[in-house]
């Protein structure tokens, strides 16, 4: 007597493994993971400079895109593509599984999201509305009109036909476990069950965010007895994933009176009381005004041809003598990040780690700022014994909207 046997391995495209040798066959199988996409964007509205939320821009489906008048203001929903099968509607039996049943993760998740830079942005996310499509019509008990018996999920109105029934509940924060019998004599099987999900999105505040675009993601379980459960039946998945996309587009731009602005320093009222009766002036100083667009966080660095004191100063073309000046600025709607004060005389100084950050009150548009030069009582005293001398030195400031 001869023995034939044959080995066969596949892996298929579902994960579905198959091996036979001789008489034996296996069968394992792992049900997938979905993912769906939300989207939201940040742009500064010159119409409305106030504006500063993320607008969501996901396409709507589900349950409400089909019954858009049974949701309310603010409701949206997406189709997870999920289906489960084999769901069985009893009304006789015990197990509140086998009712109109929904058992879902309603609190508050926590979403971290990045950009290309690494910087780090905090969302958070909830899900308070599950919109179903049973394969089979609804048996009179209206778990749409009414809602759930147990566990607080609140209905949206269901919409049927001779094969299908539609409805949504609504979600109380926390873990609700909602129930609804159907009929004493109900015993049905649907061939499918589709869910839709509505979702809050809590975004951060946009304006402290960098351009670019910021994913992170949330996962939930699906299926018996997980983080979102329709009752006892086939999960086509095992996960649902939501990734989101942040996208920011800021508004920045500075524009001084000239492409090379300079400053000349002179005392206040000019210098008619030094020439006439000798009066030293207390400081020389001068005012360089620009034009500030932002949306967006920035801080502003100050590079110095010349040091001083910890500050940027001018030279004495003949000696080499330094002497400071000091440089502050103001910006009107900005204000200081590390201790809420505004952005008004802010000192600037030639060191990075004391670098003031500001954030503006909204969409800044044109906003008419200064920066100011000032020589001191000290550093005027010093040049007054060179007369004739001249003064100079090169300052930049940095205007940092990568803080």
């Amino acid at each position: 007597m001869s023995m034939i046997e044959r080995f066969i391995s596949a892996l298929s495209p579902c994960g579905l493994l198959v091996r036979a040798s001789g008489l034996l066959v296996v069968l394992m199988a792992s049900a997938g993971a979905a993912e769906l996409q939300i989207r939201a964007e940040f742009r500064p509205s010159a119409l409305d400079p106030s504006h500063n939320r993320f607008v969501n821009t996901t396409p709507q489906s589900g349950y409400c895109a089909q019954h858009s008048s049974y949701c309310r203001v603010g409701d949206f929903t997406i189709d997870t593509g999920m289906n489960v099968s084999q769901r069985r509607l009893f009304g006789g039996g015990e197990d509140p599984r086998e009712k109109w049943y929904l058992s879902v993760d309603g609190n508050w998740r926590d979403v971290v999201v990045h950009n290309a830079n690494n910087h780090e942005l905090r969302a958070r996310l909830r899900l308070f509305l599950i919109g179903m499509q049973w394969g089979l019509p609804s048996d009179g008990t209206a778990p749409g009109a009414y809602g759930a018996a147990t566990g607080g999920c609140r209905g949206r109105l269901g919409v049927g036909g001779g094969s299908w029934y539609r409805y949504a509940w609504g979600i109380p924060e926390g873990n609700p476990v909602c129930v609804r019998s159907p009929r004493a004599t109900t015993d049905r099987v649907a061939n499918y069950l589709n869910f839709s999900i509505g979702y809050h999105l809590e975004a951060p505040n946009p304006l402290q965010a960098q351009d670019g675009q910021y994913t992170g993601s949330v996962t939930y379980t699906v299926g018996n007895g997980q983080q979102i459960d329709l009752g006892q039946g086939d999960y086509s998945d095992s996960e649902l994933t939501l990734k989101l996309q942040l996208n920011v587009s800021h508004d920045f731009h500075v524009r001084f009176s000239s492409e090379s602005p300079s400053v000349k320093l002179a005392p206040d009222g000019g210098w008619k009381k030094w020439m006439d009766q000798g009066l030293p002036p207390a400081r020389l100083r001068q005012e360089l005004t620009f034009r500030l667009t932002t949306s967006r966080n920035l801080s502003l660095k100050l590079r110095c041809e010349h040091e001083a004191d910890d500050r940027c100063g001018i030279r004495n073309l003949r000696d080499d003598m330094v002497v400071p000046v000091d440089v502050d600025v103001t910006i009107p709607g900005m204000s200081n990040v590390g201790d809420g004060r505004p952005a008004q005389d802010t000192p600037l100084l030639p060191d990075d780690g004391r670098a003031p950050r500001f954030t503006p009150d909204g969409y800044l548009i044109e906003r008419r700022s200064t920066l100011r030069f000032t020589a001191g009582r000290d550093a005027v005293m010093e040049m007054l014994k060179s007369p004739g001398s001249h003064w100079a030195g090169n300052m930049t400031v940095v205007f940092d909207a990568n803080p």
